[in-house]
């Protein structure tokens, strides 16, 4: 949806399949959502939430999230309202010298609309941590509203007021046993899924234990109903589809695989059309695109859990954990300066370039002898040995490692101070695993369902046990058969009645290919846009500090390797980051 109001009207254009226009009482309700099945009193519960706008109503009429706005074209108000998990989003910006709000769910629209610039400190959150805080964007003038927040706006005079309603988590531990926990949990996975079905449901399976867990959910539910597909990259070493297929066969389903030629030219054929149409640019667009004619009643599921029934962490992450918890770790002047000084050693042998992981990570280590030193640079990369490392632009480092501040406390339990940290991670998961697959479904009229950030399953997730949580079951590795322990216990144990024992306790076998992309058409692209911006007058690479980056990236041309996954991300963004600026920025300056 895009809109415009003024103080003389209110225009709305561009309405998708996944979008729904009402006048109600002399105002008007958009929604950026999918309706409950079987809906009932449909009248009556939207005119409940035209009378009382908020989360309670909006729920009763909208699964799988949503984005409300709400128009009194006679008040000149308007009502905008986002779910409390994030599933769905929009992005608003206003114009005071002509009183005129813009509203849409491409922030690129609300960019173009207006006189803005990109800004440095979030194009640098993109780049560098590969994602944007919540409530904001690469535009200096354009907002994302945040993840659970009702505003209220008056154009008139550019008044606002705003109300936020927490993250579905909980930071107190369940008195459920082993076994309740995992029945617990599969019928909320079901049940979570049982809300987004139609009448067809196709799967995006890699043959991991989260998109397995989907198949089997929507296998009790609606069996005659379910697809599924997979994707590989012609040329890989590293097949996914495999594992997919194994499991699809043995629920009786027929894989379709789509694969996807780095060098076929189709690709990016309107690439600069695509990257303005999405939130989101991440390389992904152009691997798991659906394909084929799209009828507009597809709903696909996909997405990752949020990590909070299985925390991602490692040994040392416990002992950190476990020794905030119980107050054993402590400020200290003296630490601070034997990591700095350790991290100085590193950056001048240069460390964190070695292929050696135990070489490249060992400063990770000795910081776990402060807690917010260690989680700034492990659990949220936000480490100044690996910018220094990689010429990463330092103007804003201090201002990103203040995003990421936790108060955290003695006598804190493990899992409170865990989901903690999911907590402020999670924009960041959002950002990766669910925009990018949203955008994809709406290009192509599609549903794009998530049901891992259902809100009452991601409210039972957070309370499971840490032990629980944490226990690993014996398992096979990912493109091996070497036996190995593996995490996700409890969803492994909710679902192993569906799936074939060597696909339920295989470790997720990813497939690195990213790289595959950047030596084909899409890389070639890539590099002809930045050579394309070096050459301006007025080079976003060389205004905002990436012309030493952009160099080495053209450097590169065909030789991209798997090692080089974050540095071919950062190429990625930095491409489409040209094309904002030349389209949404440079053209209003002609």
């Amino acid at each position: 949806m895009d809109i415009i109001f003024d103080l003389n009207d209110l225009k709305i254009s561009h309405v998708k399949c996944d979008e729904i226009k009402r006048e109600i009482d002399g105002k008007y309700l958009l929604a950026y959502g999918f309706e409950r099945n079987n809906l009932k009193d449909v009248e009556k519960k939207y005119g409940e939430l035209v009378v009382d706008f908020n989360h309670e109503n909006a729920k009763k009429i909208f699964a799988g999230g949503y984005f409300i706005a709400l128009f009194d074209i006679e008040k000149k108000e308007v009502f905008l309202l986002r779910d409390i998990s994030g599933i769905k989003t929009g992005y608003y910006g206003y114009d005071e010298t002509s009183s005129t709000l813009y509203i849409s769910t491409n922030m690129h629209y609300v960019a173009s609309m207006m006189s803005t610039d990109l800004s440095k400190l979030y194009t640098d959150f993109l780049l560098y941590q590969q994602f944007i805080p919540d409530g904001y964007t690469i535009y200096e003038d354009v907002h994302e509203l945040e993840i659970g927040t009702l505003l209220k706006f008056n154009i008139t005079g550019g008044t606002y007021s705003k109300t936020r309603s927490d993250l579905p988590i909980s930071f107190t531990e369940n008195n459920f046993s082993e076994e309740e926990n995992i029945s617990l949990l599969r019928d909320k996975i079901i049940v979570a899924h049982e809300e987004l079905i139609g009448n067809n449901n196709i799967v995006y399976l890699s043959g991991g234990i989260d998109s397995c867990a989907m198949l089997a959910s929507l296998h009790n539910i609606c069996p005659n109903n379910v697809n599924t597909i997979s994707f590989k990259i012609k040329g890989t070493t590293q097949d996914e589809t495999l594992y997919a297929n194994k499991v699809a066969k043995y629920l009786g389903y027929k894989l379709e695989i789509i694969e996807t030629s780095p060098n076929d030219c189709k690709l990016i054929a309107n690439y600069e059309d695509d990257i303005m149409s999405v939130n989101n640019p991440i390389i992904g667009n152009w691997i798991y695109r659906m394909r084929g004619t799209i009828n507009g009643n597809e709903h696909y599921f996909a997405g990752q859990d949020t990590r909070l029934h299985t925390p991602s962490v490692n040994g040392i992450d416990k002992w950190v954990i476990s020794n905030i918890s119980k107050g054993k770790i402590s400020d200290s002047c003296l630490k601070k300066w034997i990591i700095s000084l350790y991290e100085n050693f590193a950056y001048i042998f240069k460390f964190y370039n070695s292929p050696n992981r135990r070489i490249k990570y060992s400063h990770l280590l000795l910081s776990a002898l402060d807690y917010k030193l260690f989680l700034l640079r492990r659990k949220f990369q936000v480490d100044p040995l690996k910018y220094k490392s990689w010429k990463y632009d330092l103007t804003n480092f201090n201002s990103i490692a203040d995003y990421y501040q936790l108060d955290l406390k003695s006598g804190m339990s493990e899992r409170e101070i865990f989901n903690r940290i999911v907590k402020l991670k999670w924009q960041e998961q959002y950002t990766d695993d669910i925009r990018y697959m949203v955008d994809m479904g709406r290009l192509v009229n599609g549903f794009m369902m998530m049901p891992f950030y259902q809100d009452e399953l991601n409210l039972f997730e957070s309370t499971i046990p840490w032990n629980y949580a944490n226990k690993e079951i014996d398992g096979l590795d990912g493109f091996k058969n070497k036996r190995i322990k593996v995490n996700k216990y409890i969803l492994r144990k909710a679902f192993e009645a569906e799936l074939p024992w060597d696909i339920m306790v295989r470790a997720k076998a990813v497939s690195v290919s990213g790289h595959l992309m950047l030596n084909g058409a899409l890389g070639n692209k890539i590099i002809e846009i930045i050579k394309n911006d070096l050459l301006s007058p007025d080079s976003f690479c060389k205004r905002f500090g990436h012309e030493y980056k952009a160099r080495q990236i053209i450097a590169k041309q065909s030789k991209w390797q798997p090692k080089d996954t974050y540095f071919l991300i950062y190429a990625n963004y930095l491409g489409a980051l040209c094309i904002y600026y030349k389209k949404n920025i440079l053209k209003r300056r002609i």
